[in-house]
């Protein structure tokens, strides 16, 4: 099954709402950039709160080195016993002389259906795992995700999830997540649209680049588990039964005078979308989406608009933006010369400038953590102190808290950080995982329709205009 084809129906209905907030007066530009924020919001619709365990085919894959793998087992075997009845499973674990996954349960066939007594089989043969070997080539990420892409094309039910354990052993040179030709990002671009995947991370020896590349693009959960890991197999479940939806993608529709569209989720989770077109619709942009699940997503929509030959005063239609059956417009009015961008109205976009200082906020954050290793001290504290001074202004705690693991804060709205001589790699590592999990973000109220005017004349000014342009009065 590929990304366009049609997946199976969910159980679970879902009641969907999608809404742009955009400044709707614009300077008009032959590439005039306008950014609008996308919200939708996803009700549960009937008394039903859970997908059917028979609806969900999952992949448990470990990938633990020899010394852990007693360990890994026992907390693998107590997830098993934990699985609902009706879901089908199948366990990888360890690899063979040659470096390919070996099936640890079940014994015969590529799937078991869990109950009673396949839980007690398939927890009493984990013992059969095998750790990595020293002596053989590490199996590499790619090759775990191409094993559960070959398994999954066997049982195509609706929703299909790999839960991908691992303490970082069989990671290679093929898992270089910043090439675009890499092993791995080809891998994942096979992958996409065909399965979800959650990383659960052991220990701190892994690289947490591969980690969230496999999570962002398979729309996952990076989870640093303990080695007793079997209530976050357990919770991965759960939340995986919580899908409403398991693929259904924002899809934006635009005018020809858009020459370019780039659509960014921002909360609970900052990634850019990458874009799915067809032949047939060239104006149509479909942005894979994570699996939808009850409640709020909020997302950056940018338009590259050429309006050199629109007229102008008049609202205009530059795109629809549809998810399931809900659609929303995104309107704007070029404005003609001597007229001020946002006049009229008491602010605009407020909801779009939080998110742009969120995204600069976990960039900074990012690239902090990322001058930890190897050590640049005066870079990371550049990066971290804009960091805390933009989580400072849109009140983002959680980027203070992860600062804070690796820096002294003295002044947060001056972004001044102080980081110290030494710090713990491990520490790095799981701050870089955490910057990639789920953080809401507060969103201010849309602005008020009350119209901001020079007292004197009375002509429209924008919201942050010091001076009127018609008759020079200082506000």
């Amino acid at each position: 099954m590929g990304v366009n084809d049609p997946l199976p129906a969910p159980r679970l209905p879902v009641g969907l709402k999608v809404s742009v907030d955009v400044q709707r007066d614009q300077q008009p530009h032959h590439d005039a950039r306008i950014e609008a924020h996308l919200r939708v919001e996803a009700t549960p619709v009937g008394p039903v709160d859970e997908v059917p365990a028979a609806e969900l085919a999952v992949v448990i894959a470990l990938d633990v080195a020899a010394e852990r793998r007693e360990a890994a087992a026992a907390a693998l075997a107590t997830a098993l016993r934990a699985l609902p009845d009706g879901l089908s499973f199948t366990v990888l674990g360890g690899a063979d002389e040659n470096g390919a996954p070996t099936g640890c349960y079940p014994l015969r066939g590529g799937w078991a259906s869990a109950d009673t007594a396949q839980k007690r089989r398939a927890a009493f043969s984990t013992g059969r795992i095998a750790g990595a070997a020293g002596d053989r080539p590490p199996t590499g990420y790619p090759v775990w995700l191409a094993t559960a892409r070959a398994l999954f094309g066997e049982r195509p039910l609706p929703v299909r999830h790999l839960l991908l354990i691992t303490d970082g052993s069989s990671q290679d040179e093929s898992d270089e997540a910043d090439l675009d030709d890499s092993a791995l990002q080809s891998e994942l671009r096979r992958c996409a649209g065909r399965f979800t995947a959650d990383v659960l991370a052991l220990g701190s020896d892994w690289d947490p680049a591969p980690l969230l590349a496999v999570v962002e693009r398979l729309h996952g959960d990076p989870v640093d588990a303990p080695d007793r890991f079997g209530p976050a197999v357990t919770e991965a479940v759960r939340r995986i039964r919580r899908v409403r939806s398991p693929e259904l993608p924002v899809s934006v529709t635009v005018r020809p005078v858009v020459r370019g569209v780039t659509l960014t989720e921002n909360a609970p989770r900052g990634q850019v979308l990458e874009p799915v077109h067809r032949r047939e619709e060239p104006r149509r942009f479909d942005f894979p989406t994570r699996p939808w699940e009850s409640g709020a997503r909020d997302y950056l929509l940018t338009l590259h608009v050429d309006a050199s030959t629109d007229p102008l005063g008049v609202l205009l239609q530059l795109a629809t933006v549809s998810v399931g059956d809900s659609t929303a417009a995104l309107l704007v009015r070029w404005l003609p010369p001597g007229v001020a961008v946002g006049a009229g109205t008491a602010d605009g976009g407020l909801g779009t400038r939080t998110m742009n200082v969120a995204e600069r906020m976990r960039a900074a954050l990012a690239c902090g953590y990322d001058a930890l290793d190897p050590m640049s001290r005066g870079e990371a504290e550049r990066q971290f102190g804009l960091a805390v001074r933009l989580a400072d202004e849109i009140g983002a705690t959680w980027v203070l808290d992860l600062v804070r693991e690796v820096a002294e804060i003295l002044d947060g709205p001056q972004g001044v950080v102080r980081v110290g001589p030494t710090v713990d790699h491990a520490t790095v590592r799981l701050g870089r995982l955490h910057i990639g999990a789920d953080h809401r973000l507060e969103l201010p109220g849309r602005a008020p329709a009350e119209p901001v005017r020079c007292p004197d004349c009375r002509h429209p000014a924008g919201p942050s205009a010091r001076y009127c342009i018609v008759c020079g009065r200082r506000f």
